[in-house]
């Protein structure tokens, strides 16, 4: 899964959500990589997504820090079992959703 945002004239309001959710989708994808290929190095993850190693090193700092992934001498590894935090996250992005629904209406009651 990847976001590609397209922004267009008016969108200020909203152009920070979109960056954030670029991140996060970024950090997702680089989630589903060490999932799957764990232990896996910066490099290795860098050459398979087509982006910067520094953006590699980001996205596994923010996984680390939310406690996903740990760094081994091999490279990262998922932390355990995280069915739980991932559900979790889910859930959030749901009320998100919600909320988005409920900005757009009240946006749209504007120009109305």
């Amino acid at each position: 899964m990847q976001i590609h945002i397209v922004l267009s004239g008016g969108l200020m309001l909203t152009e920070r959500i979109y960056t954030e959710l670029s991140l996060l989708s970024r950090h997702i994808k680089v989630l589903e990589i060490v999932k799957e290929y764990q232990p896996i190095g910066i490099v290795r993850i860098s050459n398979m997504l087509n982006i910067g190693e520094h953006e590699v090193r980001h996205s596994l700092g923010v996984l680390e820090d939310a406690g996903l992934i740990k760094p081994t001498p091999n490279g990262a590894i998922i932390r355990g079992n995280i069915k739980e935090e991932l559900i979790q996250s889910a859930e959030v992005l749901e009320e998100l959703s919600q909320t988005a629904k409920v900005l757009k209406k009240e946006i749209l009651k504007l120009v109305m």
